[in-house]
């Protein structure tokens, strides 16, 4: 099949890991992939990343114009039908809902989004993140002399920037590379938690980011993280606590008895089953046997 990953906006690096690791698992699963930003193509099934890309008023009426096929990546939380809401005309929904029913399907990346997209849409797909050897991608250095790293927003999360201040108090040296939402490089943050024994998750909303723990574990990282709602099991990838004083006592012990490698590897033991060739094969099957003019596009394709 034809297909092709486009990211609309700026911030192709925030989704980097999301975008590589469909773009691989495709690939393996014998598909003509390409990779695009702020362009829709007429020749293939298009997966776009963001959701939030309903928010680009020309976009929605040439999909709609041009009848494109096209997917919708959930790449983060939907939060309700609320997101439906622009900034500009809070009470506009039409966009919102223009750009969820004219799309083949949504692949959801958390579950609790599956009742959510079913207002708008038939055809909302689970589709766990897993793992893939392509994106292992972050060397196994034989110095790391930073304790804790962390790669995210601070300033709008005091809870974020109490840890980081109670970590460096306990003694340990740490090191953040701030303003994730401006999408810096993926190079910028791999050299740095190249150098580091422990990778940071703060969880600032009630979900799990699997670009972030998922991806680590999938590169044997040790992650520790706090404790959030997580019904689809991403926090396997971690090693989680249930409050500040436990996250930062276990960085301390876990730097102390040098056991951040062994736990980088229990983590990769606990989610490499999660293939993403075969997750993201078996969400397009089930998509697309839904959509009438979607299931004769994939049997003639394989």
């Amino acid at each position: 099949m034809r297909l092709d990953i486009c990211c609309v906006g700026n911030r192709f690096n925030m989704y980097r890991n999301v975008i590589a690791l469909l773009y691989h698992a495709l690939v393996d699963a014998g598909h003509d992939v390409t990779v695009s930003q702020n362009r829709v193509t007429t020749d293939a099934l298009t997966i776009i990343v963001p959701p939030m890309a309903f928010r680009v008023p020309e976009l929605v009426e040439a999909l709609a114009g041009r009848r494109a096929r096209y997917l919708v990546l959930g790449v983060e939380t939907l939060g309700g039908i609320a997101h439906g809401a622009g900034p500009e005309a809070p009470d506009d929904r039409e966009p919102f809902r223009r750009f969820f029913g004219n799309a083949a399907g949504v692949l959801c990346l958390f579950r609790e989004d599956l009742e959510s997209y079913r207002t708008v849409t038939p055809r909302p797909v689970y589709m766990r993140y897993g793992c893939h050897p392509a994106v292992a991608e972050i060397p196994d250095a034989a110095e790391r002399p930073v304790d804790v790293f962390f790669f995210g927003d601070v300033d709008p999360y005091p809870a974020r920037a109490r840890v980081l201040q109670q970590l460096r108090e306990a003694g340990l040296a740490v090191d953040v590379l701030a303003g994730s939402s401006h999408a810096p490089h993926e190079l910028l943050r791999n050299a740095r938690i190249g150098r580091s024994k422990i990778d940071l998750n703060l969880a600032h909303a009630d979900h799990v980011s699997p670009q972030r723990v998922v991806y680590l574990a999938n590169n044997r990282r040790c992650c520790v993280s706090n404790t959030v709602p997580d019904p689809d099991g991403y926090l396997a990838a971690t090693s989680a606590f249930p409050d500040d004083a436990a996250l930062v006592d276990a960085c301390r012990a876990i730097v102390a008895d040098g056991s951040w490698r062994a736990r980088g590897e229990e983590a990769y033991e606990r989610v490499r089953g999660w293939g993403m060739t075969g997750i993201v094969t078996a969400a397009l099957d089930e998509v697309l046997a839904g959509d009438g003019a979607g299931a004769s596009l994939l049997a003639g394709n394989r």
